[in-house]
């Protein structure tokens, strides 16, 4: 491969994994010649553990991060992911989300929050990786330090614990009790054949998500699921004075080599007295959906606060211009 088509694959693999272009210069040289740059995973296992991160992702979004859920980019192969985090808050963020604890809800019953039957099986100077127990899958997080991890996940076990829960990750490599009774009575989401058949949309946004920085300009980034996974929804809050860049977004999410089977079927702009703009795009059959829901908001600048937002205003100002949404008659956003 030469260097010019090396460069141009590097430019597409930052763009949706939001990887650093040096970094991405390295990975791009060492794949084989006619690899995808943004693999699916090889076993159906990493598909729905990845399905199920990214629920959890969403569900853990509680602050502001300079990056979407505090995920400065990620690292997609066929064998797993990894997800380069931002900051040591990030981190705690999503250790919260990801690490299986036996929790008690609100009705007095407990359930398991977070990926059943994780376990860190690896820590190194700067991460750590996840599998789950007897199954082919890999989910790495990297970025802060090691002392910075050992202490997030200290933190996070004496919170459980004093809530009366269960640290489930520290067990070891064995299934604790409440874990197995969670298996096996079906209650993780994998189980459902409705979640199983919609994974590849959770599992491929995981993978490009990047896409919400590099293309996108949101200041921050939330949603859900419904309907058992058919429908996820993202909700993209910008600042009053920038553009949605929602053509670029949709064109990068559609693009036929490396984005999604989605199509686009509707939209709705943003109008001044406050009603959402959405995007809607489904796959081919219509039977999986993704809404990106468009509002403006300005947030109050605390103080606590005030070096991130500006991170976060650098971030957008990197990123110039705005295409023209196209007109689709008769479409409705809402499906």
């Amino acid at each position: 491969m030469s260097a010019t088509q090396t460069s141009s694959r590097a430019r597409t693999y930052a763009l949706y994994t939001g990887v650093p272009r040096q970094l991405a210069c390295e990975i791009v040289a060492g794949l084989p010649r006619h690899a995808p740059l943004i693999p699916a995973p090889a076993h159906l296992a990493q598909l729905l553990l990845e399905s199920e991160a990214f629920y959890w992702v969403l569900n853990s979004q509680r602050d502001f991060f300079e990056f979407p859920f505090g995920i400065r980019y990620v690292q997609p192969t066929a064998e797993g992911i990894r997800l380069h985090l931002e900051s040591n808050a990030s981190l705690d963020s999503l250790l919260a989300g990801l690490l299986p604890a036996r929790v008690c809800v609100g009705t007095g019953d407990d359930e398991i929050h977070g990926l059943n039957g994780c376990r860190i099986t690896a820590r190194s100077e700067h991460g750590i990786e996840l599998r789950r127990l007897g199954q082919p899958t890999s989910i790495q997080l990297t970025g802060p330090s090691r002392r910075a991890f050992d202490k997030a996940e200290a933190t996070l076990a004496e919170r459980i614990r004093d809530h009366k829960g269960e640290a489930s990750w520290l067990a070891g490599d064995t299934w604790t009790a409440y874990e197995r009774r969670w298996e096996d009575e079906r209650q993780p989401l994998p189980f459902d054949s409705t979640w199983r058949e919609a994974a590849w949309l959770p599992s491929g946004l995981l993978r490009r998500l990047g896409l919400l920085h590099t293309v996108a300009v949101p200041q921050v980034v939330t949603g859900h699921q419904s309907r058992l996974g058919q429908w996820w929804i993202l909700e993209l809050d910008h600042y009053s004075d920038t553009g949605l860049r929602r053509a670029e977004l949709v064109q990068a999410l559609t693009d036929p080599e490396h984005g999604l089977p989605l199509e686009l079927r509707g939209h709705r702009d943003l109008t001044a007295d406050g009603g959402l703009g959405v995007v809607l795009l489904k796959s081919p059959d219509a039977t999986v959906t993704l809404q990106l829901r468009y509002d403006r908001f300005d947030y109050p600048v605390k103080a606590e606060r005030a070096e991130m937002f500006a991170a976060i205003r650098r971030r957008i100002s990197a990123l110039t211009g705005e295409a023209p949404f196209p007109a689709i008659p008769g479409c409705s956003p809402t499906g």
